[in-house]
Parts: structure tokens; C-alpha cells; sequence
């Protein structure tokens, strides 16, 4: 996929000219915001664990954020991460289903609140806009946006697992009770951090597109963020390919040339997976390095035991 809207839907004689001109003092802000953000999602984590007795220390959901960064750079779809951050986190809890339940409550309640955002802006977007771009993301942002409260607003999903009976049914049930059970002040202070987040994620994108000189309204980087967000939910290794797509066809809807839309892709990806993922690398490898040897230094002491 990728290479196909690289080499047949792009000129990449102007995408690489618009990657040279990029002006990077935009991007280095985007970077910054970008790295604050992933600690800002691990304290959303943090508030959801909680919830439902959980202690995990902050630094290490803040590691285990940048490890599933890393990971989505090459796992199917954008969200990868998401299922190591559910292993990494069972092998330090013996509450696993309900672990795992804040992983993907964590990741719902981000994605519903960009949502209403993306909805709130419309208004103000949708000028800048052709009527069948503000009526798909109208009606999508709506359909999501009723769809999560009722999911994680009412007693629907711990109503439902009451009722399917399923093999394993006791860790379901568990996982039910996680989804639904966080309570309501844990949800709304997930959501207030997931505001501030996404604010945070929709200026990353905003100065990626004035570093390859855009000149579009926030509201409209509001306004498409959700949509571009749902892309990466389609088959692809670490978004490559459905993210520029996705940007190419909703940029072009408002004269941004397909190359610089491309180079805007390519750069959020850079900025948002690529440079987190790094340092998500770095900290796995150097945990296991430690983990090495500490394993080596038992060893030593059972043997030196065993000898006396």
C-alpha cells in the first residue's frame, strides 16, 4: 500500500523537494509537544489502573507507552502497541483481565473525546470545507460519540456480559467489570486528560503543516484529526500507507497538493511514532540488559550458595 501511493498517487520529485524546505523550527516544537504527549497518556493510564486497584508507578506506564510506540512502528495497524502494553502490564499484576480492560478503555476514552472535539470545530471548519467532507465527518463523529456513551457512560457492557456465556467466562466477566467499572469520576478525569492530549496531538499536526507552509485554520486540523485517527484501525504495518492515503484524499479536499499532504503524513509519523518509538527501543533494550544480569547475578549467588 505504501509504496503504491508513494510511487503511482505522489509526484516524489515535489515530495522530496517539500521534506528538503520543511522548516524545522515548526517541527522541533512538534517534537517536543509530541514526547510530552506520550507521558500525558501514560497519566490517563495511571487514573484508569487506579480505578480499579491497580498501582503501577507512573515512570513505568510512561515507559511502557514508549515501548508500544515502538512496537506499532511495524505491528499491524496504528494501535499494535496497545496489545504489548497489555502484555508488559500482566506480568507485573495478577489482575490481567482487568488490565487489560484499561488498555482499551484508555485507548476509547482518547479517541471518543478527539471526537467530540473534532465535532465541536466543525462549525468553525467547515467553510474551508466541501459539504460532503462536513457531512461524513458530521455524521461518523456523531455515531461515535453516542456509540462511546453508551459504552462507557451507562451499564451497557457490564449489562451485556451478564448475559454471554462464554468459555472463560470468569476472566470475561472481569474484563466486563473493568470496562464498566471504572466510575465516573476516573472516566471524567480520563477524559479532561484525553482534551488536553488531543489538543496537544491536533497542534503537533497543526505545526507539521506549517512547516511545509499550509495556511488552514486550526479548526480544520481539528476537524480531520478523528477521521485520520480511525485510518490507522485498517490493516497496514505501523499505518504506512493508509495514513498518507487518508491524508492525500482529506487534504486534497482543501487544495493541499498531494505531495505536500504525503510529506505531512510522513513527517507525523516521524514525529509521533518513528522518534517516541526510538526511545521506546532504547528503554526496552537497556530493561532487558538489566534484567540479564540481575538473572546472571542470581545464578552466581545459587551457585556460590550451592558450594558452601
Amino acid at each position: 500500500m505504501l509504496a503504491y501511493v508513494l510511487i503511482f498517487r505522489v509526484d516524489l520529485g515535489a515530495l522530496w523537494e517539500a521534506l528538503l524546505r520543511a522548516r524545522w523550527g515548526y517541527l522541533a516544537a512538534a517534537v517536543l509537544l509530541a514526547m510530552a504527549g506520550v507521558a500525558l497518556r501514560a497519566v490517563r493510564w495511571m487514573v484508569l489502573l487506579r480505578a480499579n486497584q491497580i498501582d503501577v508507578p507512573l515512570g513505568r506506564l510512561v515507559r511502557l507507552y514508549y515501548v508500544g510506540t515502538f512496537f506499532n512502528i511495524f505491528l499491524l495497524s496504528g494501535f499494535g502497541g496497545d496489545a504489548i502494553r497489555m502484555m508488559e502490564l500482566s506480568r507485573h499484576t495478577d489482575r490481567v483481565p482487568e488490565a487489560i480492560g484499561t488498555v482499551l478503555v484508555d485507548r476509547a476514552t482518547g479517541l471518543w473525546v478527539l471526537f467530540i472535539v473534532g465535532l465541536a470545530a466543525l462549525p468553525f471548519a467547515a467553510a474551508w470545507m466541501p459539504a460532503q467532507m462536513v457531512l461524513l465527518i458530521g455524521v461518523v463523529a456523531a455515531v461515535v460519540v453516542v456509540g462511546g456513551w453508551a459504552v462507557m457512560g451507562t451499564r451497557l457492557v457490564p449489562w451485556l456480559g451478564a448475559r454471554i456465556r462464554l468459555p472463560g467466562q470468569a476472566k470475561l466477566e472481569r474484563f466486563y467489570a473493568s470496562i464498566g467499572g471504572c466510575g465516573y469520576r476516573a472516566l471524567g478525569l480520563a477524559c479532561a486528560i484525553s482534551l488536553g492530549f488531543n489538543l496537544m496531538n491536533v497542534t503537533v499536526n497543526y505545526l507539521i503543516g506549517l512547516a511545509f507552509g499550509v495556511q488552514l485554520p486550526l479548526g480544520v486540523f481539528v476537524a480531520f484529526a478523528p477521521i485520520l485517527s480511525m485510518s490507522l484501525l485498517l490493516p497496514s504495518v505501523g499505518g504506512l500507507g493508509v495514513r498518507e492515503e487518508a491524508h492525500r484524499l482529506m487534504y486534497g479536499t482543501v487544495s493541499v497538493a498531494g505531495s505536500i499532504a504525503v510529506a505531512m503524513s510522513l513527517t507525523t509519523f516521524g514525529v509521533q511514532t518513528l522518534l517516541p518509538g526510538t526511545v521506546g527501543a532504547l528503554l526496552y533494550l537497556l530493561e532487558g540488559a538489566a534484567g540479564l544480569t540481575h538473572t546472571e547475578d542470581l545464578q552466581e549467588a545459587e551457585l556460590e550458595t550451592g558450594q558452601d
